[in-house]
């Protein structure tokens, strides 16, 4: 389907879309797209199993909060900052991956302050949300820059 027909069908309201990429559309700026959409994808995997005490790992607030330590948060601040930063789509892109990290951040908090619920409603809604929305920002980034 390769990426500009999944962000059609994603504006379009089609949510049975399935991101794919045509071969010569995972590297974008310095980016691979694959990788990076892929791994904001587990963040839902991973603060699920966490919430539900089945996680390895533990998850630090001060780790996960910032926007600039993941691979996406680096190229938006380093590379990508010189490329798009006139950008309207990269500005968007910038303060929805911001969002998310914070987001993701706060989960983390409210069950580790003992508020299961309410870390379990922002996993479920606003985080979800914003993961979603990262995927679409970033693929209408490429679609811009492309054009």
């Amino acid at each position: 389907m390769g990426l500009l027909n999944w962000l059609e069908k994603k504006l379009s309201g089609d949510d049975s879309a399935v991101l794919t990429f045509d071969k010569d559309q995972e590297e974008f700026a310095g980016l691979n797209l694959k990788d990076v959409l892929t791994a904001h994808l587990a963040w839902n995997e991973r603060l699920k199993n966490y919430l539900n005490g089945v996680s390895e790992e533990s998850l630090d607030v001060h780790q996960i909060a910032p926007d600039n330590l993941c691979i996406l948060g680096k190229w938006i601040y380093g590379p990508a900052a010189k490329q798009f930063s006139a950008s309207p789509e990269f500005v968007d892109l910038r303060r929805t991956h911001k969002e998310f990290h914070l987001t993701a951040g706060q989960v983390v908090l409210e069950f580790n302050d003992g508020n299961a619920d309410s870390a379990l409603k922002l996993l479920q809604g606003k985080f979800r949300s914003l993961s979603s929305q990262i995927q679409l920002k970033l693929v209408r980034l490429y679609a811009a820059s492309t054009n």
